[in-house]
Order: structure tokens, then sequence, then C-alpha cells
């Protein structure tokens, strides 16, 4: 491969200045023939070099640098670079730190370039987010490669627009995802941020794909066959198995392995650290941060689609929908036709700090037809304590709320926190009376409160398989409110309140609910189903998350599923006396 040096020669780069000194040459045309002459002297060496750069779009970025030039290619940023050319479909899921969109922005640079008239295009969730991706990694690229920008004719740029006009007629700019798109043209683009909640695949299967439905035509007038048409390029962090952009990950990997022209790759944090272009550090600290979400790091950071697809327990999209209560409660409303259901899952004994016992607040308010508009309205996280202790928990929590039932885990070690509860433990702690399991009528007191429902999942009223079943179809209908994002209920709760919310601590307090619905969702999405004859089971997909949160809300979701199935009976079971009561 020619260096630079060699390249920066006058009889490489220029044409011979002696040829124009003679006055001869002067003229015009005699110029233009000289030109030609040498053109054609050269053409098939052109040639051969066009061919090869296409290929590998690195060696002209060396090829056209000066020796001083501020930036040298990794060796995996070459390889990128090189598939995102020589393939029509790639998808990139890479990690922060990796510059897959400013290789992505290169490659399209280079794809003007290269093929004249060409039409690329870049879109993403939001218009002026794509805008200001394609625009911040223009000025590092021209700022690296000053020689690209003089292939630049024109650049126009608006807060949600971009387009950049190059000297041989092509065009890259920036579509919009909605239906004003429809209509338009194009040769190729690229996806941003595919995993993106916001992303809607609809619009871009009806919408942008068909922008490219023509082929580009070559200077000669002709369809070249050599050239890879319609290229898409799809670039995101990773997201959960139940999205999309999982679909069309799949999707690109299938047609891969089928051997068409489609490349799929990825890499985890480790790269860019190995490369300094990520603090490991950081990183690492991230990891250890018992504050930090492990689904995040595992896909912004490990590039891991978490979740299971086909055997996924609830679809991401229904989950994110029921996602609608707007403020935490941390006491009961005041309302008398309002009822507080607490379902609490036991955690380990102490000593384990991955062991957390969880407390799921339902509040449910009735309907004309017996059942209950449900909410989950608080959630409350615990190391493993002693059962004595958590007994304590539960029955503050009790009181505050003026809850009506108590559905506790009476598997393993939650019989310990029942056995407790059903004990005078002080004063301000009467002892509760187990309203389903006779066993308890011994400890019984003249004082003890109906109050806990102590579930066995082996029990035939409450078997796992059917609590597991009754999850899935309640979140198929999203017949559940849980509560939103910590940013939205913190809005929600000033536009409540009419109060700004200022203090810092304040703030990280009124979060913890919805913090923890965050981890609550994580661990749902987490779990697929097993089917095994007429027993549904659940399991894991990653060990490293557990599943305390999401049992405690299962468990209170079948509670309330009895509590309406036997609200429907009761009015039948009384319209027959009163029939009975008539005749007679």
């Amino acid at each position: 491969m020619a260096s630079h040096k060699n390249y920066s020669q006058r009889d490489r780069k220029h044409l011979d200045a002696d040829a124009f000194k003679s006055p001869e040459n002067f003229e015009t045309n005699n110029v233009n023939e000289l030109m030609l002459k040498s053109f054609d002297d050269m053409k098939d060496k052109w040639r051969e070099y066009c061919s090869y750069f296409r290929h590998y779009p690195d060696h002209f970025l060396d090829f056209t640098s000066s020796p001083d030039s501020k930036i040298q290619l990794y060796f995996y940023q070459r390889i990128y670079l090189r598939i995102m050319l020589r393939y029509r479909k790639v998808y990139l899921t890479a990690t922060r730190g990796t510059s897959k969109s400013y290789l992505q922005n290169l490659a399209y640079i280079l794809k003007c370039i290269f093929y004249p008239k060409t039409r690329l295009f870049i879109c993403a969730p939001g218009k002026e987010q794509a805008t200001k991706i394609v625009s911040e990694k223009l000025d590092e690229i021209f700022d690296h490669y000053p020689m690209l920008k003089s292939e630049v004719k024109d650049i126009s740029l608006q807060k949600d627009y971009i387009r950049v006009i190059f000297h041989n007629g092509s065009r890259y700019d920036v579509v919009q995802m909605s239906d004003a798109t429809r209509g338009g043209r194009r040769f190729g683009g690229a996806i941003e941020e595919i995993a993106d909640k916001k992303f809607n695949g609809d619009v871009l299967n009806s919408v942008i794909i068909p922008l490219m439905a023509n082929n580009r035509t070559s200077m000669s007038g002709s369809i070249d066959p050599n050239e890879l048409h319609k290229s898409e390029i799809y670039i995101t962090t990773a997201g959960t198995q139940q999205q999309f952009a999982f679909e069309k990950l799949r999707e690109v990997y299938n047609e891969m392995m089928d051997g068409k022209s489609a490349f799929c790759i990825g890499n985890s944090y480790e790269l860019p650290c190995l490369y300094e272009q990520l603090d490991i550090d950081f990183v690492e600290a991230l990891k250890d941060s018992p504050t930090y979400s492990i689904m995040d790091f595992m896909r912004e950071y490990e590039s891991l689609w978490t979740g299971s697809s086909s055997d996924s327990l609830v679809s991401d999209e229904k989950l994110n929908k029921t996602r609608i209560v707007g403020v935490a409660e941390w006491e009961h409303c005041g309302s008398e036709n309002i009822e507080y259901v607490l379902a609490y899952d036991v955690s380990r004994n102490e000593g384990d700090e991955n062991a957390l016992s969880c407390l799921v607040v339902y509040k449910i308010t009735p309907k004309s037809n017996g059942n209950y508009i449900k909410e989950v309205v608080n959630i409350f996280s615990m190391e493993g304590q002693h059962s004595q202790l958590q007994a304590k928990f539960l029955k503050q929590k009790v009181n505050e709320f003026k809850a009506s039932i108590l559905v506790i885990d009476a598997n393993g070690l939650g019989v310990s926190v029942v056995d407790n509860l059903v004990l005078d433990l002080d004063d301000g702690n009467p002892p509760y009376s187990v309203v389903n399991d006779d066993r308890y009528d011994k400890y019984q007191a003249e004082n003890s409160i109906p109050m806990v429902f102590a579930l066995k999942s082996q029990n035939k009223e409450t078997r796992e398989s059917d609590m597991i079943n009754h999850f899935m179809q309640t979140f198929a209908k999203m017949d559940v409110g849980l509560l939103k994002s910590p940013h939205e209920g913190i809005k929600d709760l000033e536009k409540k309140t009419k109060h700004k919310i200022k203090d810092s601590d304040e703030i990280s307090r009124l979060q913890i609910p919805y913090v923890l619905t965050d981890i609550l969702c994580e661990e749902i999405m987490n779990l697929k189903y097993k089917q095994s004859g007429n027993d549904t089971k659940v399991e894991r997909v990653s060990s490293r998350i557990k599943k305390d949160k999401f049992s405690a809300l299962m468990y209170g979701l079948f509670w309330i599923h009895l509590k309406e199935q036997n609200n429907k009976i009761q009015p039948a079971f009384v319209s027959n006396v009163l029939d009975y009561l008539y005749i007679s």
C-alpha cells in the first residue's frame, strides 16, 4: 500500500508543473488535453484504488491523512468501519465508549465520497436527537480528517435537521420517524438507538425502510451489480429481548447465518477499556454500586440483551404501559371505600446481602362488577433480619395503611415470621390471627386481629402454578397499575402538592418506591415461564437478579383475585336466599 509520503510526491499527486510553463501548453485546451492524457494513463490504477478503498476505507483515511494527523484508528475501529462498507445490513450492539456513532457517521461520509450521487440518511427516536448526533460527530470527523471536508459543498444545520451536500452530488441528511417522511427516496440509512423505548418499529417498517425502494444509478447511467444497495446500519446499546430492536437483531443475525450480506457484531465494556476509551475503575465502581441496577449494567456495559423473548413472562410493551401510578402513598388515603392489601415475601436469614424481604402495598378500589381497580402505591425492601423484627415492621405498616389483610409467604422461613405475627409482641402490636389456616387457632387470643393470609404454594387453593398463570393474565390485560419512573413520579408529586421539591435528600427518599418499581420490572423481565404438563413455573434468565419483589407482587395479585371471585359468588347466594324466603 502506498504511503502518504509516496502519495504526496509531485508526480503522484499533481501534473508536472513544467508542462504548464511552456507557452505552447498554456492554452486551456492544451492543459485539458494534458490532464485527460494523464488521467487516461492512470485510469486503470484509479479503478484499482477506488475498488480497494471501498473495501478498505481505513486505508483511504491513512492514505489521505498527514503524518501528524490528530487520530489513528484502533484495530477494532478499522474492523467495524470495513464491516459497515462491506455488508448491506449491519447490526452493532456496543457499550458506551466504543465510538459507534462516530464510526457510523464516518462510514457514511466515506460512502458519499466513494459513490457519487448517493443519498443516505440517519434517523433516531427523536429528530433533534439524530441531528445532535450527526452535528457533533461531523465536527470531530472533519477535525480529524480535514481532506474529507474539502469534498463537502454545503452543510445546512437547523435545530432538528441537518443536510450535508457533497461536490459529487451525494447527500446525507436526517429524516424524521413519522408519516411526514413517507414518499422520500434514499439509497441507504442508519438507525440510531433502536432499543430506545420510544422507538416505533411500525414506523420503521412502514415509512423508513420503504425510502430505500430504489437502487443508486452509477455515473455511467446504469445500476452497478457489484454495489451493495439499500444499506441498513443499526447502532444501539442493548435492550430487552421483548423489544422490537431484538426482533430486528434476530432478523439480521439469521440473514448472516444464511450467508446473505448481513453482519451482527457487538462488544462489552472490556473493549473500549482496553484502548482507554472508557475508565475501567469507573465501570467497576458502577458494577459494585448497590444503587446501580444490575440489569442496567448488563445492557449498558456488557451489551447483553436481558430477559427472554419466546417464553417471557410478560411483554416489555405491556409492562411499561402498566406504569401509570403517579404518586406513591405512605399511609391510608382516608377514603372509606378504599382498601389496602399488603403482600410480603420473606427473605433468608441475615448475613446474605443479596437476600431481601419485600413488601408490596396495593390500593384497591371496588368496581360495580365485584372486581377492583388495582394499584401498587408503594414498595418496601429490607435485608434479611430476625423474624421478630420483620413481624414488628409488618405490624407497623398494617397500622399506617389500615390494611384489611396481610398476605405473607408462609413457605420455609416465612413460617417463623407468621409465628411471631400471631404473638403479643408488645403493647403497640396486638397479636394477629391467621384467617386461612386453623392450625394457628390455638394461638388465638381475645384481642387477636384477623389479619394474616398465610400463603403456601403447595396448598390446592394457592398453587404456585395458578398464581403464575394469573400473574401473566393480569399483565396481558394490563389490569394493574405500577408506579411510574422516579423522574415522572416526582413531577406528579410536585404537581399534586403544588410545591417544588429542592432538597436532594428529600428527593432521594421520595424516589425510593419508584426506584424499587424499576427493580421490580427488571425482575419480571428476567423471568421466563416453563410449562411442565399442566404446571407452570418461572425460571430466572440471570441468576444475579433476584425475584423477591416479583413474588410479593404475585402473592398480592392472587389474593385480590380470590377476593374478586368471592365477591361474584356472594350476590348469587344472597339472591337465592331471598327467592327462597319469598316463596316460603
